[in-house]
C-alpha cells in the first residue's frame, strides 16, 4: 500500500531520531508480511473469519469479506451495506465508489483533501522507524519494561489445538471484563482461530508469564505493505500483573519498525477516553483522514433524525459523541483493539 499520498491531520508530533532504541535486551520479533492483494484474496476465501478477526462476533458472517470493483480495487463492508476500501492509506479518485447494488447504505473512501466532504479519525503511529521508549509516554515506560521482563512475547501457532484452547480462555475472560464483543464456544473459536495460520501477513503474538508459561494475552498483527495493523488484542483479567497489554503492543510496533514497516495503525478513534489514552500513551495519534462520503438520500435523512451522532461521526465531527450543548458520556475502557460494540463504523482494522 502506498502511504505517502496524503498527510492527514494529527494531534501533536512524537517523531524522534532514528536511533531511539527499544529497551535493552529486547529482540525484534519476525512478523509475517504481505501486500494488499494477497491479504484481500485470502480474506475473501475464509469460511469462518472475516477481513479482521474480531468482526465475526459483531456482524453476520460473510458480510465483511472483501470484493473487487471493476477497476481492481479491494473493498469490504464495514457494516452490512456500507463499504470502505481495504487500503485506507492511499487516496482514491473522488468518483471511486458508486452506489450500486453492493453498498445498500453508502460508501466512504480516502481522497485528496480538496475532494473531501468528510473525515475518518483513526489512531496512527506515523514513521515508526526507530520506534522505542522515546515514543512512549514517560509514565508508560515502566509498564513496558515490566512487561518485557516478566513476559515472553513470541509468535504462536493458532492451528495448534492447545494454543487455541488457551487463547479462547483469555478471550472469554477479556469479553467478560470489558463487555465488548461476545464469548466463543470451543468449536467456533477453534475454527475461526485456526484460519489465522493460513492468512498471509498475519502473526499471532502470545505473551506468556516467563515463570509459569501461562498465556496472559495475545495480539493479532497484520503487516500489509507499509502498515502494521493491531487487529485484535485480548488479555486475561487475572493475569495482568506483568502489564501484558502495554508490553505486547510495544513489542509488535517495535518489531514492525525493525522490519522496515513505515506506519502502525490501531483502529478507529472511539468514544472511550481511557481506551484512547492507552493507545496514545504508546505513540498512536488520532489522525483525520480526508474522505468522500456517499449515503443514500433516505439513509442520511434517517440518521439525521434518529441517530445524529452517528451521522456526525461519519462526517468526521471531532466531538461526534457529544450531544449538542452537552458533554461527552463517560465510559470505562476495554483493553481490546476496538471500542464498544454499537459504533457505526467497524471498531478497528484498516
Amino acid at each position: 500500500m502506498r502511504t505517502d499520498s496524503k498527510e492527514p491531520e494529527t494531534r501533536g508530533d512524537r517523531r524522534t531520531s532514528a536511533d531511539a532504541a527499544p529497551p535493552e535486551g529486547f529482540a525484534p520479533i519476525a512478523l509475517a508480511r504481505c501486500d494488499e492483494d494477497a491479504y484481500a484474496r485470502s480474506a475473501s476465501q475464509l469460511r469462518h473469519g472475516e477481513l479482521w478477526w474480531y468482526v465475526g462476533g459483531l456482524v453476520r458472517r460473510g458480510t465483511t469479506r472483501p470484493f473487487r470493483d471493476s477497476s481492481g480495487r479491494w473493498w469490504y463492508a464495514i457494516k452490512p451495506g456500507f463499504i470502505w476500501p481495504v487500503n485506507f492509506f492511499a487516496s482514491l479518485p473522488p468518483d471511486a465508489a458508486s452506489l450500486g447494488w453492493r453498498p445498500i447504505l453508502g460508501a466512504q473512501w480516502p481522497v485528496e483533501p480538496q475532494h473531501a466532504n468528510s473525515r475518518v479519525w483513526m489512531n496512527v503511529a506515523r514513521d515508526i522507524g526507530g520506534y522505542g521508549l522515546s515514543r512512549v509516554d514517560s509514565d508508560k515506560r515502566r509498564a513496558v519494561r515490566k512487561g518485557l521482563r516478566g513476559l515472553s512475547i513470541l509468535p504462536c501457532d493458532p492451528a495448534d489445538a492447545q494454543v487455541a484452547a488457551e487463547a479462547r480462555e483469555v478471550w472469554n475472560s477479556h469479553v467478560q471484563r470489558t463487555g465488548w464483543n461476545r464469548p466463543y464456544e470451543p468449536a467456533e473459536f477453534t475454527a475461526s482461530w485456526s484460519e489465522l495460520a493460513r492468512m498471509p501477513g498475519t502473526t499471532v503474538l502470545a505473551a506468556r508469564d516467563r515463570a509459569t508459561g501461562t498465556l496472559c494475552a495475545w495480539l493479532i498483527v497484520r503487516a500489509i505493505d507499509d502498515v502494521a495493523y493491531m487487529d485484535t488484542l485480548a488479555s486475561h483479567t487475572e493475569r495482568l500483573e506483568h502489564r501484558p497489554n502495554d508490553a505486547i503492543v510495544f513489542a509488535a510496533v517495535a518489531s514492525a519498525a525493525a522490519a522496515g514497516v513505515r506506519h502502525a495503525h490501531y483502529s478507529l478513534r472511539s468514544s472511550i477516553a481511557s481506551l484512547e489514552a492507552f493507545k496514545r500513551s504508546l505513540g498512536f495519534e488520532p489522525t483525520a483522514f480526508p474522505t468522500r462520503l456517499r449515503l443514500r438520500w433516505a439513509v442520511r435523512r434517517v440518521l439525521a433524525w434518529k441517530k445524529p451522532h452517528l451521522l456526525r461521526r461519519l462526517e468526521g465531527g471531532e466531538n461526534w459523541n457529544t450531544p449538542p450543548g452537552g458533554s461527552a458520556p463517560a465510559a470505562s475502557a476495554p483493553t481490546s483493539s476496538a471500542p464498544a460494540a454499537g459504533d457505526v463504523d467497524r471498531p478497528g482494522g484498516a
